[in-house]
């Protein structure tokens, strides 16, 4: 049984996007490189949102992971980056990473949001728009 994690962040401030995609490439490159992990991917969605996904052995890897740096670092930094924070995991048979539709769904269905200073409306009630996925070759 694989354990997934979705992540929606949006930046609360366009200016942040330099800073901020340095720590993301960081953190995925981190877990593709942790120890348990058997996926991850991200997403960059319209109006300065953003997503990852990743597929773990077991909740202890994953928590490992979360818990060291550089990702730990990015999370104590929540309220400089975003004004919506939201955080979803569920197990399931398949490792195999879910699309960005069905992550949304997690993430809207049973997300959990992160306390900001600063949140937007949408923030607190999960209501914001599906990913914008590229179309394919």
């Amino acid at each position: 049984m694989a354990v997934i994690v979705v992540t929606r962040l949006r930046l609360r401030d366009p200016a942040l996007l330099d800073e901020f995609f340095t720590d993301a490439v960081a953190a995925i490159e981190q877990a593709q490189k942790s120890e348990g992990n058997l996926g991850a991917d991200a997403l960059a969605d319209a109006n300065n949102a953003w997503w990852s996904v990743s597929s773990w052995q077991d909740r202890r890897l994953m928590r490992a992971f979360v818990d060291t740096r550089p990702h730990r670092s990015i999370t104590d930094r929540l309220d400089h980056y975003w004004n919506e924070a939201t955080f979803a995991d569920w197990e399931q048979d398949s490792p195999d990473l879910p699309d960005w539709q069905t992550s949304y769904r997690h993430v809207v269905a049973d997300g959990k949001v992160a306390e900001l200073t600063h949140p937007s409306d949408a923030n607190q009630t999960r209501a914001f728009p599906p990913p914008v996925v590229p179309s394919g070759p």
